[in-house]
């Protein structure tokens, strides 16, 4: 019984390891070398672009809003996507082949007045 408790916590208390962050320092990106050349897009549209472009699926958090001007050329799909998340603040992360979009915790704190 006891180590039946044991292993329920250890389970409880440990991160999905299927999901991780998509964009960190050192991340080699290999996907799709795309040309991107877009004024004032929705951001939505533009994740969504990247994500067909990738043959991934994709989930946007209703809180990742704005518009996106980039001129990229011959750069991976997930590079550029890496880039919009940095000046947009967003946290990209991926579980198998889903790519969740959302703000990072940071920036939804200062939104709040944090």
């Amino acid at each position: 019984m006891r180590a039946l408790l044991i292993a329920i916590v250890v389970l409880v208390a440990t991160p999905a390891a299927a999901e991780r962050e998509l964009c960190v320092p050192g991340t080699r990106h290999r996907g799709k070398v795309i040309d991107l050349d877009f004024q004032r897009a929705e951001i939505h549209d533009v994740l969504r672009l990247l994500a067909d472009t990738g043959n991934t699926n994709v989930v946007i958090s209703d809180d990742v809003r704005g518009k996106v001007t980039i001129k990229l050329k011959r750069v991976a799909w997930d590079r550029a996507l890496c880039a919009i998340a940095a000046v947009h603040k967003l946290l990209v992360t991926i579980d198998e082949n889903i790519l969740l979009v959302r703000q990072r915790a940071d920036r939804l704190s200062q939104r709040a007045g944090g």
